[in-house]
C-alpha cells in the first residue's frame, strides 16, 4: 500500500488540519503578506484617529492656535484617506484569497477522488464527500479571509495600547490586563462551538447523502412501496440535524453575546478610568476625548478578532474533513511506465490473479462462479487492479508492475453500480470517442439492447436524463454491456451483468457473447463473474472458486458432472452431496 504523501501536487502539507491551513496560506505568500500589511495599516490608521483628534483639541482648540487646528485636521484627513484606500485594498485581497483558496481545495479534493477511483466508496462515506465538496472549501476560504482581519485587529489593539501607554502608564497597564483577560474568557466558548459544528457537519453530510439516495432511487422505491420507510428515515435524520443545529445556534449565540459584551465592558472600564483621571487633573480634555475614542474604537478590532476566531474555528472543522479525505492512502501503487515492458499483443496476453489461481486466456469468454458472492467482487477488483494483486501474473505478464494508465486502457471493470451521466445516449455509450453508427448497432445487438433504442423518438441522440433513471434496471444493464463492448478493452471483467434481465434476454446475451469472443479477431476477452446457468453453459471455460481460490476449472458440463458443490451452487441441486 502506498504511503500517505506529506505533500500534494500543489505543494500543500495535509498531514494535519493546522499544517494544511498554514500551507494554504504559504501557497499565497505574496497575497498573504499584502493582506496582512493592508489589514494592519487599515486598522492602525483608524486606531490613531482618536489620538490625533485629542491632539487637535489640546494643542489647537484649547490653546487657541489655528495653525495647530489646521495641521492636526489635515492629519485626521490623511488618516481617513489611508484608512479608506487600505480598507478597499484589504477587502479586495480578502475576496481574491477566499476564492483562490476554495479553488485550490476543490482541485486537491478532485485530484484525490480521481486518484482513489473506485476505492473511494469503501474508504470514505459519500455523505462526507458531499459536504467536503460543497461547503468545506467555502468555510476554509472564509476562515482565511478572517485570518487577515485577525492580524489587523491585533495590530490595531497593539497600536491603541502603545498610544495609551504614551499618555498614561496606569491606563495603558489597565488595558494590557483587561483586554487579554476578557478575550481569554470569551475564547472558552470556542470549544463547545467547535465540537457542535463538527457534529452538525457530520449529520449534514449524512442527510445530504440520504437525500441523494432517495432522489436517485425514487422510482424504484415507489415500485416496491418503500418511499414511506425512507421518508420516515429522512424525517428522523432531519430531526437529529435540527437538534444539532439548535446546539450550534446555542453555542453561536453564547459566543455572539460575548462578542458584544466584552468590547462594551472594555469601553466602560477604560472610559470610567479615564474620566476619574481627568477629574483628578491627571488628563487633559483632549486626552479624555482620545481615551474615549480609544475605548470606543476597541470594540471594532475586538469584534473582528472574536468573529475571526469563530470563522477560523469553522475553517479548522472543515480542514479536518478535507485532510481526512486527502490522507486516504491509494491502495494500488502507481508504477513508473519506463520501469517495465508493456504486455505483448492481445493474442498473446493472459490475465491472471496469482492469489486465487485464476488465469484468463486471450480471445475467450470465461465465466467464474464463486461460492461466496463477496469473492466475486474482490476477484474482479483484483483482476482490474482496483485491489493490489501482490505479485506478477504466472504467465509472465507484468500487469502488477504496469502504471495504472496502461492497465486502465486494457482492462475494464464493469459492475452494476456503474453510472451514466447527463448527455445523449450516443455520447454515453461511446464515452466521447468517435465511434461509427455501425459499431454502435453491432454492440447493441450483442448486448440485446437494440429494442431499447428503437422506440426512442431521437434514437441514439435521445437525452440520457437523470443518470438513466428513465430506463429500467434490466435496460440499464444492457446499456452498460453495450458501453463496455464499445470500449474495446483487451479484457472486460463483468460482475453479474444480467441478473436484472429476463431469462430469454439473458440467453440471447450469453449466446451473443460466446459468438463475439469466439470469433473476434482482435483477441478480446470477457470474464463474467456469475452463477447464472445460462451464462455458464455458454462460456468457453468456467472456473469454480471456493474460499477465494479456484478449486475446479473446465466447461460447465464437465463441472456439473465432476463437482457436486458446483452443481449445488449453479443447478440448485440441494440433494447432491457436498464435497468435503
Amino acid at each position: 500500500m502506498q504511503q500517505i504523501p506529506s505533500l500534494d501536487h500543489d505543494g500543500l502539507d495535509h498531514r494535519s488540519p493546522g499544517r494544511f491551513l498554514l500551507a494554504l496560506v504559504g501557497k499565497q505568500k505574496a497575497a498573504t503578506l499584502w493582506g496582512a500589511f493592508t489589514s494592519a495599516v487599515w486598522m492602525t490608521s483608524q486606531a490613531l484617529l482618536p489620538a490625533t483628534i485629542g491632539l487637535a483639541i489640546d494643542r489647537g482648540v484649547a490653546g487657541g492656535d489655528l495653525g495647530e487646528v489646521v495641521w492636526w485636521s489635515a492629519a485626521v484627513l490623511l488618516l481617513g484617506i489611508v484608512r479608506a484606500l487600505t480598507g478597499i485594498a484589504f477587502y479586495r485581497h480578502s475576496i481574491i484569497t477566499r476564492t483562490v483558496s476554495a479553488s485550490l481545495i476543490t482541485r486537491m479534493v478532485t485530484r484525490q477522488i480521481t486518484r482513489l477511483g473506485a476505492a473511494l466508496h469503501r474508504q470514505k462515506d459519500v455523505d462526507s464527500l458531499i459536504a467536503t465538496s460543497t461547503s468545506d472549501n467555502v468555510a476554509i476560504g472564509v476562515g482565511l479571509l478572517y485570518a487577515g482581519r485577525i492580524v489587523g485587529a491585533v495590530s490595531a489593539m497593539a497600536a491603541v495600547t502603545v498610544a495609551i501607554l504614551m499618555v498614561s502608564v496606569p491606563l495603558g497597564l489597565l488595558v494590557l490586563v483587561v483586554v487579554p483577560v476578557l478575550s481569554g474568557l470569551s475564547s472558552l466558548l470556542l470549544r463547545p462551538l467547535h465540537s457542535n459544528q463538527d457534529a452538525y457537519r457530520d449529520l449534514q453530510g449524512q442527510l445530504a447523502g440520504r437525500a441523494v439516495d432517495i432522489a436517485s432511487g425514487l422510482r424504484v422505491l415507489r415500485g416496491v412501496g418503500g418511499e414511506r420507510k425512507f421518508a420516515a428515515r429522512f424525517r428522523a435524520d432531519s430531526l437529529r440535524l435540527r437538534t444539532a443545529d439548535a446546539e450550534v445556534a446555542r453555542a453561536e449565540a453564547d459566543f455572539e453575546a460575548a462578542r458584544v459584551l466584552v468590547p462594551g465592558l472594555i469601553t466602560v472600564i477604560v472610559t470610567y478610568a479615564a474620566a476619574r483621571f481627568a477629574l483628578d487633573q491627571q488628563l487633559t480634555i483632549g486626552q479624555l476625548i482620545a481615551f474615549y475614542g480609544f475605548a470606543t474604537f476597541l470594540t471594532l478590532p475586538l469584534a473582528d478578532f472574536m468573529e475571526g476566531m469563530s470563522q477560523v474555528t469553522r475553517a479548522m472543522v472543515a480542514a479536518r474533513r478535507v485532510t481526512t479525505l486527502l490522507n486516504i492512502p491509494v491502495e494500488v501503487e502507481e508504477a513508473a511506465a519506463a520501469a517495465v515492458p508493456a504486455p505483448r499483443t492481445r493474442n498473446e496476453t493472459h490475465l491472471a490473479d496469482p492469489a486465487s489461481g485464476l488465469d484468463v486466456a486471450p480471445s475467450t469468454f470465461m465465466a467464474v462462479a464463486c461460492a461466496d458472492p463477496a469473492d466475486a467482487d474482490l476477484l474482479a477488483r483484483r483482476l482490474a487492479r482496483f485491489e493490489a494483486p501482490g505479485e506478477s501474473a504466472p504467465s509472465g505478464e507484468p500487469w502488477a508492475s504496469l502504471p495504472l494508465s496502461a492497465v486502465r486502457a486494457r482492462i475494464l471493470l464493469c459492475t452494476n453500480g456503474d453510472r451514466f451521466f447527463t448527455g445523449t445516449l450516443r455520447e454515453e455509450l461511446a464515452l466521447g470517442r468517435s465511434v461509427g453508427a455501425a459499431d454502435i448497432e453491432a454492440a447493441l445487438e450483442t448486448a440485446s439492447a437494440a429494442d431499447i433504442v428503437a422506440p426512442l423518438p431521437e434514437g441514439l441522440d435521445s437525452p440520457m436524463t437523470g443518470r438513466g433513471r428513465t430506463f429500467s434496471g434490466g435496460q440499464l444493464q444492457r446499456l452498460r454491456l453495450t458501453r463496455a463492448l464499445l470500449a474495446g478493452a483487451d479484457f472486460t471483467v463483468f460482475v453479474e451483468p444480467t441478473d436484472a434481465v429476463d431469462a430469454y434476454t439473458e440467453y440471447r446475451i450469453a449466446e451473443n457473447l460466446e459468438r463475439f469472443h469466439g470469433a473476434h479477431e482482435e483477441g478480446r476477452s470477457a470474464v463474467v463473474f456469475t452463477v447464472s446457468p445460462l451464462l455458464l453453459q455458454r462460456a468457453h471455460r468456467v472456473a469454480y472458486v471456493e474460499d477465494g481460490r479456484v478449486v475446479a476449472a473446465g466447461t460447465h458440463e464437465e463441472l456439473l458432472e465432476s463437482h457436486a458443490a458446483y452443481r449445488t451452487l449453479v443447478a440448485r441441486d440441494e440433494t447432491a452431496p457436498v464435497r468435503p
